[in-house]
């Protein structure tokens, strides 16, 4: 064997954190960065992927699990300029594929929230966008892909040639193996700026109907304040934007990147109630006098890519989210539910988020039509109770949360909330009957 190769077998101790903070721990992890690396024979060891790491919950690593870091395999491989599709590895980041695309007026029409998440992630996690009820979830943009599993080697897999297989790793969180490469599907880029427009709203239900009238919009979600009660609850500001030819208002330069660790290095939480409603009077105040901006199509992509203060203030508590995809006809019942269960509870909560949601994935990944609730809560034990109600609510209304968000949701919710975990589960255990990938993620909701 190479030395490189040795090097690549070698196992180190390294620790791994959630986003959201609520689990670390240190385990096995290699660096491979060839592809014959992948080949170290691990044994009958359990094994998972990993990207970033930006992940809410722990998909990408668990307790006596080896983690096989793939950001070293960042390359763009081949480009179809006929069909403005393009092959890349999976660990390259979504910040460095659209430098590359952007200059050739080319786009991806769905980007998740921070630009250091990887392809092999978004395809993972099925990731969605700014407004994916026309633009769908990542991997509908996903053509073909390259997945290494030790029993079956490397293998290229289309919808077509191995449906099976490609369904359960669209949005399987890594247990089918690892996402080497993958070829994706480019829209065209419009412009390089988007017009975005706030308008008031006063109520979670005003704000779900004004995103049903909006589908014409690039860009389109809400904010709302956490903090408000009794008739102000769900008081927000609805976010539109569109591709504009205008100049972006302000010029914008390099940002200072964020990794789970360093999102929870200050020891306590800044949120409280003082500077939970100070800071959502102040944003709410500041989008209401400013109803129109320019930005730049990375500002408008990533919000928070410049704006890391607002995850920091949680500190190393913490920060719990559930991000909650209700059927349309469910809608006004939700919003009942859950405004009775906030006021009956009071939980630290800070903001909520609405969106329109279209996913077509028959996998873990949220699947169907329907409003994307997104809550964030401080981590406590009035937040566990408060979550662990909504998880009844949830069910009741024939709701599906987003696992990639939610760090603690349990097998049994998990099992009664997610339309096709069954299916997937018989998938899964055809295709990888010895569960060589697996995660703390997979091992709590039973896979």
């Amino acid at each position: 064997m190479r030395r490189s190769d040795v090097d690549a077998a070698v196992l180190r101790q390294s620790r791994f954190v959630t986003f959201d903070g609520s689990l670390a721990l240190s385990t096995d992890h290699q660096r491979p960065d060839r592809y014959r690396h992948l080949e170290v024979d691990l044994g009958a060891r359990k094994r998972i992927a990993r990207g970033a790491g930006l992940s809410y919950a722990a998909a990408s690593f668990g307790a006596g699990v080896v983690v096989q870091e793939m950001t070293a395999f960042n390359r763009l491989l081949a480009f179809d300029d006929q069909n403005h599709t393009i092959k890349v590895e999976g660990g390259i980041t979504l910040e460095r594929l659209l430098a590359w695309a952007e200059p050739r007026g080319l786009y991806c029409a769905v980007l998740p929230g921070y630009p250091l998440i990887t392809v092999g992630g978004c395809i993972a996690a099925d990731a969605h966008g700014k407004n994916p009820a026309r633009d769908g979830t990542f991997c509908d943009w996903v053509e073909a892909m390259t997945l290494f599993h030790p029993r079956r080697g490397f293998q290229s897999i289309t919808r077509t040639s191995h449906p099976e297989l490609f369904g359960t790793t669209c949005g399987g969180f890594g247990m089918t193996g690892v996402i080497v490469d993958a070829t994706l599907r480019l829209s065209p880029l419009l412009t390089r700026n988007v017009r975005v427009r706030s308008i008031a709203t006063e109520s979670l239900a005003e704000c779900a109907g004004r995103l049903q009238q909006e589908s014409a919009a690039d860009f389109a979600y809400s904010w709302h304040d956490g903090a408000a009660r009794g008739p102000a609850f769900g008081r927000g500001v609805l976010l539109l934007g569109n591709w504009t030819e205008d100049a972006a208002d302000e010029a914008t330069g390099a940002y200072a990147p964020m990794s789970s660790d360093q999102r929870g290095r200050w020891p306590i939480s800044l949120w409280n109630r003082l500077t939970v409603r100070s800071a959502n009077a102040l944003f709410r105040r500041m989008a209401v006098h400013r109803p129109s901006q320019v930005k730049t199509a990375f500002d408008a992509a990533f919000p928070f890519a410049r704006q890391t203060l607002y995850h920091r203030f949680y500190g190393r508590r913490g920060l719990a989210e559930a991000q909650i995809l209700v059927p349309d006809a469910a809608v006004p019942a939700f919003i009942a539910e859950l405004s009775a269960l906030v006021h009956m509870v009071d939980p630290p909560l800070v903001m909520m988020s609405l969106k329109l949601f279209q996913g077509r994935q028959h996998s873990l990944s949220m699947s169907g039509r329907g409003t994307l609730f997104a809550l964030d809560l401080v981590r406590c034990e009035a937040t566990r109770r408060f979550l662990d109600a909504l998880d009844r609510v949830v069910v009741s209304t024939g709701a599906q949360p987003n696992i990639a968000k939610d760090s603690r949701l349990g097998a049994d919710t998990a099992t009664r909330a997610l339309p096709f975990h069954a299916q997937f589960r018989a998938r899964l255990m055809q295709l990888d009957p010895d569960r060589l990938y697996q995660s703390e993620l997979s091992q709590r909701l039973g896979l």
